[in-house]
């Protein structure tokens, strides 16, 4: 499926080691057929502790933690509020196609909500809306206002400015109900979100597709938690500018990956490194094409693809 999330990217809100972040993201579908009209997650620290779709009607937990913490009555509640509010995301997506006059098709709209709190203390929140992969309209929390990011939104901001009783919801629940709901989830995987796992690291290469073409060595992070992570190319100890990132993103089992590569000349292959740093690790880790680490002459099959530049 074509799925398009707009530029306030969801990957990841934990913005640092110091600070926990819990983010819950709707994602209303038009018209694509075989696949949920509506589809819910939850997530704390980037790891996602609950979903539920308009297929099932009903939300679960995903992760063993929240499954033992939260009784039925909890999943009940966190069910039949959700389907509340997606109920009302999708007046919303409604609206907006009758206003842009594009009442048929696919269309794609999208609510992400963050809630962080840093370890001193400090809160910050936020709330936007995306439409079809772009930022539509997002909310003012000091000021109770919205930001219309395209001509199409500027309506919707007029009728949500005037409407006090949609703007007092918001504010009610972002500054108590996700708050207390982050402490509860921090609670309940306390064990889960202070544990350390090590990364495993895999070198490839790739034969160059030409003739006088650069080879490509890739360095796979994969199976590490916390999200937090440090992945270098260094050439004979000196870090290399350049690389292409996958970005850190999800194992099925809670756990990150992350792949970076790099171009090289064929035959310079034992003069580049890969280097990591992650808190699970007394100290940084040197890895090299063909030395004794585990190492493979071709990228394992989780071997991520779509590299993006860094």
């Amino acid at each position: 499926m074509l799925l398009i999330l707009f530029s306030i990217s969801l990957c990841f809100s934990r913005a640092s080691p110091e600070t926990n972040a819990f983010t819950v993201i709707y994602t209303i579908v038009a018209e694509l057929k075989d696949f949920p009209e509506v589809t819910n997650s939850a997530t704390v620290n980037g790891v996602i502790i609950g979903s539920c779709d308009s297929k099932t009607q009903r939300c679960f937990p995903r992760q063993q933690f929240m499954a033992e913490f939260f009784d039925m009555n909890f999943w009940d509640y966190i069910t039949e509020r959700v389907n509340i509010h997606a109920n009302k995301v999708k007046e919303i997506l409604s609206t907006i196609m009758k206003r842009s006059n594009q009442t048929s098709g696919v269309h794609i709209f999208q609510q992400i909500i963050a809630v962080e709190i840093s370890d001193d203390g400090s809160i910050k929140r936020s709330m936007r809306f995306g439409f079809d992969g772009k930022d539509f309209i997002s909310l003012e929390q000091d000021r109770m206002r919205w930001i219309a990011s395209n001509p199409i939104a500027v309506m919707t901001k007029e009728k949500w400015d005037s409407d006090n009783s949609w703007n007092y919801y918001w504010k009610r629940h972002l500054e108590e109900g996700y708050v207390k709901s982050l402490k509860s989830y921090l609670k309940a995987g306390k064990e889960y979100f202070t544990r350390e796992v090590q990364p495993e690291v895999f070198i490839s290469r790739r034969e160059p597709n030409g003739q006088d073409k650069p080879l490509t060595l890739s360095c796979l992070v994969t199976g590490f938690y916390p999200v937090d992570i440090e992945v270098t190319w260094l050439r004979n100890g000196e870090v290399m500018s350049g690389t292409q990132s996958s970005g850190v993103r999800p194992n099925h089992d809670g756990t990150h990956q992350i792949q970076k590569e790099i171009e090289i000349n064929a035959g310079d292959e034992d003069q580049y490194s890969c280097q990591i740093e992650h808190s699970s690790l007394a100290e940084g880790k040197l890895y090299q094409w063909g030395s004794p680490s585990g190492t493979y002459t071709t990228a394992p099959t989780f071997e991520v693809s779509g590299a993006a530049s860094s």
